[in-house]
């Protein structure tokens, strides 16, 4: 049972808000978390309802409201795309005060959050959870700090203190392990249960289900094996700029068309789409943003990479690593990328009012100072017009090496296993 960061936010969501909506992609522990993690750390089960059980649906659909009234203990909904209707019951429970509270659970956006906004408008807090990010697959017992977490809170200071204190060797080497397995098969947990000769067929079926299953819940898709070429063409595509009219040429369809597949493709968390970093909103919404798989292990498969070392994919499971995090934050950070008109650019961004961390991603095992251009060009001209300065801002090269570097007063070398893994509390 490997401990979720997202717990300590969800319990916090569930103790103060009367609806709480948690979903994610299929397979990523939204049932265990709720039906194991969930209580152990309560103390007490919550009443639970699978929606996916048509005679559940029906039970509760013939009396909602007498049926789903538990008075302050927290009633779970799961796959509550199946059955939107009971929403309004939630509502008027909800409304009636007493300590009524509810969670829901679902595996697509679409369907769900669309009769949340019209039905739990201004009373349902919103999580997401991901497949499983390297600290939670490392962490034996509670889930520690990682060294993202010491960067984020403390800058500089944090990566000072990671470059003086490594690891114990007998540490550094089961990270590596667990980081290489890691980039090679990705976070869904069911695989950490099979043999390697298993995890290729699973992640066949996961996609299998999910072309059957997810695409029903989305909507109607005319021609299920345009779709899945669309999908294959998309994730050759990640880590970089998405095209829709490059991708319409290729497919034979049209440039809508293609929108749409990718929007399905967000909605059930299979791919997400970086907008690039700018001040006007406008500017944002507009550019060509970056579209990125969600797991590296979905995405060598639908990629037919074979090697960990492949920059794009290495990339994308950078950046699913900092989704991982960021979705466990109390307030999340923005993520995004950067591209100036003269072709200046940096990987990712990540910031809010008052920090900042400009990221150079590199499938390298070694990174020195003549790496560090792009992100000190970014570092020394970054300033929000109109808006005050962060408070601080660093930059960091993120790479497949063993050591963590200090290249320059503000700028750190550092290997992705000892970013995201957990670090050991005597050296915090």
């Amino acid at each position: 049972m490997h401990p979720r960061g997202i717990l300590p936010v969800l319990l916090a969501r569930c103790a103060h808000r009367r609806v709480t909506v948690l979903t994610g992609a299929r397979q990523t522990g939204k049932t265990t978390l709720v039906r194991e993690l969930l209580p152990a750390a309560t103390g007490l089960p919550p009443v639970y309802y699978s929606l996916d059980d048509p005679d559940e649906r029906l039970r509760l659909a013939a009396d909602p409201v007498r049926r789903l009234d538990h008075g302050p203990r927290l009633v779970v909904l799961d796959e509550i795309q199946k059955a939107p209707d009971l929403l309004d019951a939630v509502k008027l429970l909800a409304d009636s005060g007493k300590g009524r509270r509810f969670l829901l659970l679902g595996s697509s956006q679409i369907l769900l959050l669309s009769k949340v906004r019209e039905t739990l408008a201004g009373r349902a807090a919103l999580l997401e959870l991901w497949p499983l990010s390297l600290s939670e697959r490392a962490a034996e017992g509670e889930l520690p700090i990682s060294g993202m977490d010491l960067a984020w809170r403390h800058g500089g200071g944090g990566l000072s203190r990671l470059a003086e204190h490594p690891r114990r060797v007998e540490d550094e080497r089961r990270l590596r392990a667990i980081e290489e397995d890691h980039l090679r098969w990705g976070g869904y947990p069911a695989l950490g249960q099979l043999p390697e000769a298993e995890r290729t067929p699973w992640l066949r079926d996961f996609r299998r289900t999910y072309l059957e299953r997810d695409l029903a819940d989305l909507g109607r898709v005319d021609d299920l094996d345009n779709f899945a070429m669309a999908q294959n063409l998309l994730a050759a595509r990640t880590a970089q700029l998405l095209s829709y009219s490059e991708v319409s040429r290729e497919l034979g369809v049209a440039v809508n068309t293609v929108k749409k597949y990718v929007r399905f493709l967000e909605l059930s968390y299979q791919a997400v789409l970086l907008r690039p970093l700018h001040t006007n909103l406008i500017s944002r919404l507009v550019k060509s943003p970056k579209l990125y798989m969600t797991d590296p292990g979905l995405a060598r498969l639908l990629t037919e990479r074979s090697s960990p070392e492949d920059g794009a994919i290495f990339e994308t499971a950078v950046l699913d690593e900092l989704l991982r995090w960021a979705s466990w934050q109390v307030e999340a950070p923005t993520i995004h990328f950067f591209r100036s008109h003269s072709g200046a650019e940096v990987d990712l961004i990540v910031r809010d009012s008052e920090r900042l961390i400009a990221i150079e991603v590199k499938a390298s095992r070694i990174s020195n100072r003549s790496d560090t251009r792009r992100v000190r060009r970014f570092l020394d001209a970054w300033r929000a017009p109109g808006r005050q300065a962060p408070r601080w801002k660093i930059g960091l090269l993120v790479n497949r090496g063993r050591d963590t570097l200090q290249l320059d007063s503000d700028i750190w070398a550092i290997p992705d296993w000892s970013l995201f893994g957990p670090v050991e509390p005597d050296r915090v």
